[in-house]
């Protein structure tokens, strides 16, 4: 599988679980979804792991959440960088 370089953690382990979750979830913001539910949907997975990985995607600068409800999220300029894929 490739996976988007905007997966990759600096602050966590990089496990090949994660880095398909977090790319799945960057691949969803780019194609217009907003919110966890949205996501969620999208891409099959559970609203706990999404929330987990998305809270590291914001740690990381990747994504950046605009308050209301419901809380939408966004990929940030980093998030939006696409030059290389990984190949694992």
């Amino acid at each position: 599988m490739e996976y988007e370089p905007q997966s990759h953690l600096t602050v966590i382990r990089n496990v090949n679980r994660g880095l398909k979750t977090r790319t799945l979830i960057i691949k969803a913001l780019k194609s217009g979804c907003t919110s966890i539910e949205e996501v969620s949907k999208t891409t099959g997975i559970s609203y706990q792991t999404l929330f987990k990985q998305i809270k590291n995607l914001e740690k990381e600068g990747v994504v950046i959440k605009r308050k209301g409800r419901p809380v939408k999220w966004f990929l940030t300029d980093k998030g939006q960088r696409s030059i290389l894929i990984y190949r694992v």
